[in-house]
């Protein structure tokens, strides 16, 4: 009977070090269920966050493209108008763009996860380098969780160009009349120099001087007894009329211009590169001669209905030639014309020789245009290219 006692009493025991066990067992699993929980809430929340983070970092290079894209007309326009910063336009590109960047304020969508902190922007130290260094740090928040990235940036405009040495120039331009320009100088003849606000008018004998300068705002009158004969480098300019009383022969690389009518009352010739520039009417008393690489052009800007009326009047002859030319907008009067092979003369209107009309010099509007104008100058234009982008270079995690 006792036996059978003991026997109970020992599988109650048992039992009941069995339920315990089990009862620690459960426990020790619960526990660590619990924590694996919240230990894998809290790794969630925290690659929450580093996604934020991550998103943050390709949206910022994505506004950091469209902002560096939005300055490019700024940063061009700035260095073609100073015309010292063209010959290392590249590197003052870079210097100029990583301003405008840094100056530039690229705010994060609303309700976004992610923020920009420390946003630097610097042109590469090496004055060599056309590379500009962009720096921030990217905040990812989730339930009270943050992450901060630390990313870093580069735009190489190495392959950027000037696009004026590309393009192909085919538009022209008819001449103009500002192609001498002085601001200040004495008011008489005796210096290289001259300048005078309103009118100029000058007597005496032999005028000019070699490597001269002549600027007047109003008209010009060379009134002397002597002649103006081989006269080499001298520059004329007036806003008025020009008028010259004595011959001017063997001029050498002069350049007259004016933005009204110029008369000359006894011979003129020019040669060696030399151009008389006439905004309205030419008047040449005795005989015109137009040689070695000269340029006569009239403009004839007037306005009149008489069909007869001569903007280029030359009393006696025109002679052009050795690879000269004349070119008249309006009709044109000489008592002989000579052109030689190497030379042109055109006239958009009519011309009449010794009182009768020569047609062979006449021609039309786009032809006067293409021979008679200058080339337009492609001016400074960077060209950009699509290889040039904003690059991630490194993103540390901390």
């Amino acid at each position: 009977m006792n036996r059978i006692k003991n026997e109970q009493g020992y599988a109650l025991v048992t039992v009941i070090l069995m339920i315990t066990l089990f009862t620690i067992l459960f426990l020790s699993f619960t526990s660590l269920a619990f924590n694996s929980v919240k230990q894998n809430q809290v790794v969630e929340r925290a690659s929450r966050s580093v996604a934020a983070a991550e998103m943050g970092v390709s949206y910022y290079q994505v506004a950091i493209q469209k902002a560096f894209e939005s300055k490019q007309q700024i940063v061009s326009d700035y260095i073609r108008a100073n015309e010292s910063l063209k010959s290392n336009f590249k590197r003052e590109a870079t210097i100029k763009m990583a301003s405008e960047l840094q100056n530039t304020t690229i705010a994060a969508p609303l309700n976004a996860q992610y923020s920009m902190k420390n946003y630097v922007v610097i042109a590469d130290p090496d004055p060599s380098s056309n590379t500009i260094r962009i720096s921030f740090n990217i905040i990812g928040t989730d339930n009270n969780k943050d992450t901060t990235l630390f990313a870093q940036m580069s735009i190489n405009l190495d392959s950027i160009v000037n696009q004026a040495k590309e393009e192909v120039v085919t538009e022209k331009v008819l001449p103009t009349y500002d192609n001498i320009n002085l601001t200040s100088g004495c008011t008489t003849l005796d210096c290289n120099e001259v300048y005078i606000n309103g009118n100029g008018n000058f007597s005496g004998n032999n005028n000019l001087k070699d490597n001269q300068t002549i600027f007047t705002t109003g008209s010009l009158d060379l009134n002397g007894n002597g002649n103006e004969n081989n006269k080499t480098n001298v520059k004329i300019h007036a806003e008025g009329s020009i008028t010259i009383y004595q011959n001017m022969n063997s001029a050498e690389n002069v350049t007259i211009e004016t933005k009204d009518s110029a008369s000359f009352l006894q011979n003129v010739q020019i040669s060696g590169t030399s151009k008389i520039l006439v905004n309205k009417t030419l008047t040449v008393s005795q005989n015109l001669g137009i040689v070695k690489n000269s340029f006569v052009y009239v403009g004839g800007n007037i306005t009149t209905t008489d069909p007869y009326f001569k903007v280029a009047t030359i009393g006696n002859n025109l002679d052009i030639s050795t690879a000269s030319k004349m070119c008249v907008n309006g009709n044109l009067a000489a008592k002989q014309i000579t052109v030689n092979d190497t030379s042109k003369l055109y006239v958009l209107g009519k011309v009449w020789e010794n009182n009768i009309e020569k047609p062979g010099y006449t021609t039309d509007s786009d032809t006067f245009l293409k021979e008679c104008g200058a080339d337009v100058p492609v001016d400074f234009k960077i060209k950009w290219g699509d290889n040039v982008n904003t690059v991630v270079n490194d993103v540390e995690y901390n």
